[in-house]
């Protein structure tokens, strides 16, 4: 059993990594909920991440889908139809 990542340590390490990976999909999956909650998320999203898989995971349960995407709107960011390539 490992340590849960703080949530202000991983709101640096997406920095950290936008920062130096500027144009690398960064992505927020399980364990988001846990480690930042609503509120880091929106943080990480306004912070670097730029793609996010919402509703449940393979082993996990995820935040419902229209949470993710109500915020997505909230902070007037583009989603993208499932079908769609990067």
């Amino acid at each position: 059993d490992l340590d849960v990542v703080s949530g202000p340590d991983a709101l640096r390490t997406v920095a950290a990594f936008r920062l130096a990976l500027p144009r690398t999909v960064l992505r927020f999956a399980g364990g988001r909920e846990v480690t930042l909650g609503d509120l880091g998320a929106r943080k990480g999203l306004l912070g670097g991440i730029n793609a996010v898989i919402v509703g449940n995971y393979l082993t996990t349960l995820g935040r419902p889908a229209e949470a993710d995407i109500d915020l997505l709107g909230e902070l007037a960011m583009p989603v993208k139809a499932l079908n769609e390539t990067l």
